[in-house]
């Protein structure tokens, strides 16, 4: 049981940080890179969407700092790369 459990926990942990990455050709994409190797790996943007930094809450101040996300379409895939400070900060991607 407790082998099952430690497995069990292992797959959870390495899906959670497969949205991390992304193979591109013979490279990867990780979080943390610059948005440069993300120019340099995937060319120009199909759509960029800015967000803005936001604040929350009364009395109390919450800050969400200001990010970009690239949305790339490879045939019927759409790969979505947020950036937060220049840096990859999360991959995601649609069928």
């Amino acid at each position: 049981m407790r082998t099952i459990l430690i497995a069990s926990l292992w797959l959870l942990a390495s899906a959670a940080s497969a949205s991390d990455t992304l193979r591109v050709g013979s490279r990867l994409l990780v979080a943390g890179d610059s948005a440069a190797q993300v120019r340099e790996l995937l060319g120009r943007p199909a759509r960029v969407t800015h967000h803005r930094a936001r604040r929350h809450g009364r009395g109390v101040v919450v800050v969400t700092p200001a990010s970009e996300s690239w949305v790339y379409r490879d045939g019927q895939r759409e790969i979505t790369v947020t950036l937060v400070d220049g840096e990859v900060a999360d991959i995601a991607q649609r069928p």
